[in-house]
């Protein structure tokens, strides 16, 4: 293997105006057209060079208008003009960060009135999936609630609910911080639900009728800050300022863990990609993400920003099947995105319940108003996505910080990697998924927190050398044309039971014949254990847990980084000219020789060639 070093502030060529989405809800939208004749506008960038100061100053010479500075990226956004964008060609790196008309919202214009606080029915509906991953138990038997531990969730806000707004004994102060980059309110709100939403899988505070309580981890703080709009749509820019404020204020507030339920198509390497290098650096300062897989399920190279970062957790959905007790009729979400990423590697990283999920949001929110036969409750909706499957494990990490308070971000992905329940057929012992959909499987909160467990995630990967621009690196991930599938360089695509091979296709599950290896049935049916011998990977020692099965691999080394980056051991092996046109992305973007020989050369393909998909809300 050839190892290079990239700059990012030199050899980034973005294009594409990325629009960021929430990974729920949205429906597709068009650019405003231009009337003939008529000047070209202004158009948003993300225009990045040495510096943040540079940037702008490069910008102010070319007669553009900085609108935010970035320093995390060394960049500024700024409106320039064509003439503009084209003087600043070769001195410095230019994202198109387009704006976009949003749709109406049924005349709602967002500025309801959320001083008046919500949630204070007689009754709340019972919630599932803290019992699905054992959190229960990790309250019951240690005490643990995520108590000094503050969540940052960039989002579309956070309404006056009172399962979110208030902590354990129903004082107010548990929303320790807010800032809202869409509209600039002082006070917290959020027009559009979702936020609330994943807030609520999060920490709720409130007992539902099964008399627990409905968050996973209702002891945290939260940080609330709004970088989408009533419609669930944002830019790089917004994010990427909501990214830096957190980093700024991390020690202030106790932020040890940031939720990220939302997603933007992939168009380049992940480290040419200014979102990931934000997020990449939010990692490298102390801080554990969590993102979304994304709804583009289920094939291959399906992964979005950020979710394909190789540092963060990335959360992929499973279904209880309206079972919660009965594991064995599971299965992963169709809507579930799957891997590999365009590096090369395996993502996501595991799953967590992600359908049919209740929690609060007020009733004149634009979800709510939207999806009424949704509402299960006064101010309870049911909502279904990976967004609510990261939620669920960001409730997780911030109980093994709580526990484990010194950990750092790559401790936290290790022990929830290595105590997850892989999905078998036990009569078998195959993997009836593969490591591409259901990663290292089922998140398991009562192992993850109370396991002694030593070891850390990313092996290999410098984090910093990422973020200075001295070293990148790719998965081991690659597409065999021979036999086609895909495989893991390294020795570890001959692993027993198909984990580690994957045609592309949904998938295998029998459909009640397979199993959480390790986990029978409830947490407190007598079935499941938390005592570290069940559903772990036997601390990466490469067998699987409770007994199924023996690879001739461990997790220890294939989770990270198979080498630094050459752009030529990717996910395409081969090359594009050897492409016979049966592999499975054939005919999506990333099939095209534009595409392919920018993401060689470290930049995106040209904005003009392509358009941006907007996922839509999930039905399940």
């Amino acid at each position: 293997m050839i190892a290079h070093t990239h700059s990012i502030q030199n050899r980034l060529f973005k294009s594409l105006a990325l629009l960021i989405v929430c990974s729920l809800l949205l429906a597709p939208l068009a650019l405003p057209t231009r009337a003939a004749g008529a000047a070209a506008p202004a158009q948003s960038y993300i225009v990045q060079a040495g510096s943040a100061a540079q940037a702008a100053q490069l910008v102010q010479s070319a007669g553009g208008t900085v609108t935010s500075s970035l320093d995390i990226v060394h960049g500024v956004a700024a409106l320039l003009t064509p003439q503009a964008a084209a003087r600043l060609q070769g001195l410095a790196t230019l994202t198109p960060n387009a704006t976009v008309d949003m749709v109406g919202s049924g005349g709602d214009n967002g500025d309801h009135d959320d001083r008046e606080e919500g949630g204070f029915e007689r009754v709340s509906p019972a919630t599932d999936y803290s019992d699905g991953v054992g959190a229960d138990y990790v309250w019951q038997e240690g005490g643990v609630t995520g108590k000094n531990v503050s969540v940052a969730i960039l989002d579309t806000g956070l309404g006056r609910h009172r399962g979110v707004y208030r902590d354990l004994r129903g004082r107010l102060g548990r929303v320790v911080a807010w800032k809202d980059f869409i509209s600039n309110r002082r006070a917290p709100f959020d027009p559009n639900g979702h936020g609330t939403h994943i807030a609520g899988i999060i920490a709720n505070t409130q007992v539902g009728a099964d008399q627990e309580w409905n968050g996973v981890a209702p002891g945290v703080d939260l940080v609330a800050v709004r970088v989408l709009d009533e419609n669930g749509q944002g830019t790089y820019e917004t994010v990427i300022r909501g990214l830096q404020w957190v980093m700024e204020r991390k020690d202030q507030y106790n932020i040890r863990i940031l939720n990220l339920s939302l997603v933007s198509p992939a168009q380049s390497a992940y480290w040419a990609d200014p979102l990931n290098q934000a997020v990449t650096r939010a990692w490298a300062e102390g801080i554990t993400v969590v993102a979304a897989a994304g709804n583009g399920g289920p094939g291959p190279m399906s992964i979005g920003v950020p979710g394909n970062n190789p540092y963060v957790i990335t959360v992929g959905a499973f279904t209880d099947n309206y079972t919660p007790g009965d594991w064995n009729d599971d299965y992963i979400t169709p809507f579930s995105a799957a891997g590999p990423t365009l590096d090369g590697f395996v993502k996501p990283d595991l799953v967590a319940p992600g359908a049919h999920m209740v929690s609060t949001m007020l009733p004149h929110t634009v979800v709510a108003r939207t999806h009424q036969a949704n509402r299960v409750a006064n101010q309870y909706f049911e909502m279904a996505g990976t967004s609510q499957s990261a939620a669920v494990v960001s409730g997780v990490s911030a109980l093994v910080l709580a526990a484990h308070p010194e950990l750092s971000p790559n401790q936290v992905k290790f022990r929830l990697l290595v105590t997850a329940f892989p999905w078998i057929d036990p009569t078998t012992t195959e993997a009836l998924y593969s490591m591409w959909q259901q990663g290292t499987g089922r998140v398991n909160a009562p192992d993850a927190v109370f396991a002694e467990i030593e070891g850390e995630a990313n092996p290999g990967m410098d984090v910093w050398a990422d973020v200075d621009g001295v070293s990148h690196y790719e998965g081991y991930s690659y597409y065999d044309d021979d036999a086609g599938a895909f495989r893991l360089r390294g020795g570890y695509d001959a692993w027993a039971g198909g984990y580690g091979t994957w045609s592309g296709g949904y998938g295998t599950w029998s459909g009640g014949y397979g199993t959480w290896s390790g986990g029978y049935g409830t947490w407190s049916g007598g079935y499941g254990t938390w005592s570290g011998g069940y559903g772990t990977w036997s601390g990466g020692y490469g067998t699987w847990s409770g007994g199924y099965g023996t690879w001739s691999g461990g997790y220890g080394t294939w989770s990270g980084g198979y080498g630094t980056w050459s752009g030529g051991y990717g996910t395409w092996s081969g090359g594009y000219g050897t492409w016979s046109g049966s592999e499975p992305w054939a005919g999506s973007i990333y099939s095209e020789a534009g595409f392919v020989e920018h993401y060689l050369s470290g930049r995106p393909i040209d904005s003009t060639t392509t358009t941006t998909s907007i996922t839509e809300w999930v039905e399940e």
